[in-house]
């Protein structure tokens, strides 16, 4: 009895679960269809003929590849720190940089404006390469933290029994049981910077050094015109869509592993 209750619990679930797929679903198809209308595939040798999409999916790659080492090395270092070692200021200097995740976006735009203007990066594809790992540093920094906080300070003690130091510890042990936190944290940056919009719109005006995200804005303004009909425009859609869907197929799972995993250690 109640294994049968079990499996109805399961398939109700599953039902609901399938309902919300194909309610999020339904406007990609209609999007794909729409790109098919009139000239079929046709639409998509269209966009690739007129547009340099492939410029701005480079420029994605290096901005968000940037972006991704630069957080690597800063967030694993300083989430380590403030969870395994002892420096005056520790924990005032934590709840200050988590004080970031309060300040929204919009509100950081004309400071950070200033200030890359002052370094002469205005226009350039690193204006937006280190506001990008800094606004993705907060939460972040908090999410690797409390991993790492999981993590038995006994595997420390037996490096330095070996003669070992703090970074070597760092290198050889921590970082290495902290994989499926610091896969999260940066498949976390890679989604967030390559779909941001408002810093590459703000900074970045040459549209051949744009990121792949803004070049839609562009399509928008164009629709109708006869080079490029509302199919052409979907097509276009669907094309800078693919790259961060098919990642995040692939990715998903260490993201789940990720938020997970922290909760079976200890």
């Amino acid at each position: 009895m109640k294994r049968k209750q079990k499996h109805n619990k399961d398939l109700v679930i599953h039902i609901l679960c399938i309902i919300a797929c194909l309610i999020f679903m339904y406007p990609l198809i209609v999007m794909f269809r729409k790109s098919l209308s009139v000239n079929g595939f046709k639409n998509y040798s269209v966009v690739f003929n007129s547009m340099t999409l492939h410029k701005n999916f480079f420029n994605s790659c290096f901005i968000v590849g940037s972006v991704l080492l630069i957080v690597f090395v800063v967030l694993s270092l300083s989430a380590f720190a403030f969870s395994k070692l002892e420096f005056p200021g520790k924990h005032i200097l934590y709840y200050v940089l988590l004080m970031g995740m309060m300040m929204p976006t919009a509100a950081l735009v004309f400071p950070v404006f200033m200030t890359v203007k002052q370094f002469g990066m205005l226009g350039s594809r690193f204006s937006v390469v280190l506001p990008y790992a800094a606004l993705s540093t907060c939460f972040n920094l908090m999410m690797l933290k409390n991993y790492f906080d999981t993590l038995p300070d006994a595997l420390m003690e037996a490096t330095y029994i070996d003669g070992g130091s703090n970074f070597k510890s760092f290198i050889y042990v921590m970082l290495p049981l902290a994989k499926p936190g610091l896969a999260f944290t940066l498949i976390q940056t890679f989604l967030l910077s390559w779909n941001e919009l408002q810093l590459a719109m703000t900074f970045i005006t040459d549209k051949a050094k744009l990121p792949l995200s803004v070049i839609p804005i562009y399509f928008s303004a164009k629709t109708g015109s006869a080079q490029f009909p509302v199919q052409v425009i979907f097509a276009a859609l669907i094309i800078c869509l693919a790259p961060i869907a098919i990642f995040y197929v692939f990715a998903s799972r260490f993201m789940v592993e990720g938020m997970t995993a922290g909760a079976v250690k200890g």
